[in-house]
């Protein structure tokens, strides 16, 4: 039985390539969470069972000392080992108290717990948001407590240095984004981590990214860790994934130096339509302001909003601003909401997507910006704004930058937005069950027999999914959607049909 048993756990572990620390990114103190709601934090004692039969030890936790095993622990690959701790894997026999992720849902008879810290040690960290944890200068900036999320997190010290390697895929499946390496020499132990931007980011150049196994040519920028080295990925196998020049030399922010000559515009990498520009002239002058501060900007989930529970969001954006030092000048008595005030007018836009507009109920006409304002302690309209109706832009111009911006509108009358909707007899029903874990289903009925497309997106309007794209008869439809895959979160779904938009919303919650 145990033999068998470990043949399933080598299979689940080779599915996962099991897990990757996100402290192989960044040291561990770091939030910003990616995945808040996928796995429920246990910590549990007992005893270690380590079954050695298989290429790499298997470990098991027995909570109640009978010599069965009562959970799978999940460490992450052979070859990981924390690099801020001294944590080491148990051996067979000892006594160990782990704090992990428990994931119910697995091929295993025990539930697993991925493992964040054995007996008090830091293991890894579930929270970072990895692909904007890009080269904090210092913790002094870090994001912690407060109920923030957090995702700003500084700069790059250096120019990040343009590369070409190969080597072979490996893909971390164990939390639900995936991970990627690349082992260059064929060992089995990776010798970078590749960055290809948030789950939800895709290219439009028809680039995918790698299966586990596969063997690719990475172009893309370098950045030397203390552990394993970080490439932000431009290229893969001869196809663009994002335009460098978004980066600049640094991820997602610039330096704005006080006797600068230049406007430097800080643009969100993964949307280059999302912009600020601060000019010359910004230094208000005073004693305690530095005369270099690093600007960032960068497009989070609008659930991932702090202070916004009554908001009508529908886009929400976080502008980080950094001392030379690291320290976040956006923090305020330990938390995030922070403002800080130019001695001009710095100039920001925008951009959103009928997705987003359609999935939230938005009507466009009603669509407002606000900013969060610290010495009220409530969300403040930003009454110049203009909106771009032909471009889906919104801009302004102010001489505030606040931590949290966001955008809302009110919502269609009359239309509700869990309900069906019906268009020239064309009709896109609720999901059901909703909210769901990990399958829904989806129903449409056709007037007629028509080119049809149906398409899974996220909170910011990227596309996850494509469920169908091609003819189908006239009649109701029926289609089924797993988001095992998937972070919980809100979803929307979009059928295309003969020049009509019909787009609902939908709940994954894990």
């Amino acid at each position: 039985m145990k033999k068998i048993k470990s043949i399933l756990v080598l299979i689940l572990f080779m599915m996962s390539v099991a897990t990757v620390s996100f402290a192989q990114m960044s040291e561990h103190h770091g939030c910003g969470n990616i995945d808040p709601d996928s796995l429920e934090t246990v910590t549990v004692t007992g005893i270690a069972i380590v079954d050695t039969s298989m290429m790499h030890p298997m470990y098991f936790l027995d909570e109640d000392n009978d010599g069965v095993e009562d959970y799978f622990l999940n460490f992450g690959p052979w070859w990981y080992e924390p690099d801020s701790s001294n944590a080491t894997r148990p051996n067979d026999g000892d006594t160990i108290t782990i704090t992990g992720g428990l994931y119910e849902n697995n091929m295993m008879d025990e539930p697993m717990i991925v493992v964040y810290e054995i007996n008090g040690e830091f293991w890894r960290d579930p929270l970072d948001a990895f692909w904007n944890n890009m080269g904090h200068h210092s913790h002094g900036g870090g994001h912690h407590g407060g109920g923030c999320n957090g995702y700003s997190w500084g700069w790059l010290d250096d120019s990040l240095v343009t590369v070409s390697i190969d080597g072979i895929a490996l893909v971390d499946t164990t939390f639900m984004m995936n991970m990627y390496y690349l082992d260059e020499d064929s060992d089995g132990i990776p010798e970078y981590f590749l960055n290809f931007g948030p789950p939800w980011y895709e290219p439009e150049s028809g680039a995918t990214r790698p299966e586990d196994g596969d063997q690719i040519s990475i172009v893309g920028g370098k950045l030397d860790r203390n552990d394993l080295p970080m490439v932000i990925v431009y290229e893969i196998n001869g196809l663009e994934w994002f335009d460098s020049t978004l980066f600049g030399g640094t991820f997602g922010g610039g330096w704005c130096e006080r006797y600068m000559n230049d406007p430097v515009q800080i643009n969100s990498v993964f949307d280059g339509d999302d912009w600020m520009t601060v000019y010359p002239g910004w230094h208000n002058g005073g004693m305690m302001e530095p005369n270099s501060i690093f600007v960032q900007l960068l497009e989070l989930y609008p659930e991932d909003i702090p202070y916004a529970e009554n908001e009508n969001i529908f886009a929400g954006y976080e502008i980080g601003i950094f001392d030379p030092w690291g320290n976040n000048m956006m923090w305020e008595d330990g938390g995030c909401g922070g403002m800080m005030s130019f001695n001009n007018d710095a100039d920001y836009q925008f951009h959103y997507n009928d997705i987003q507009l359609q999935g939230y109920n938005i009507d466009e006409s009603t669509l407002q910006v606000k900013y969060w304002n610290k010495n009220t302690q409530s969300w403040t309209l930003v009454d110049n704004a203009y909106v771009d109706l032909a471009n889906n832009t919104i801009s302004f111009s102010s001489s505030v930058a606040s931590n949290f911006v966001i955008l809302t509108g009110t919502t269609v009358s009359g239309v509700n937005p869990e309900g069906d909707i019906t268009v020239d007899k064309y009709t896109l029903k609720q999901n059901y069950p909703n909210p769901f874990n990990p399958s829904t289903t989806i129903e449409f009925v056709l007037e007629k027999s028509s080119d049809v497309q149906l398409t899974i997106y996220d909170a910011l309007g990227q596309r996850v999914a494509e469920l169908v794209n091609g003819q189908m008869s006239a009649g109701l439809h029926s289609v089924n959607f797993n988001a095992a895959g998937l972070s919980s979160g809100t979803y929307f779904y979009q059928l295309k049909v003969d020049g009509h938009s019909l787009v609902r919303k939908m709940n994954l919650l894990k």
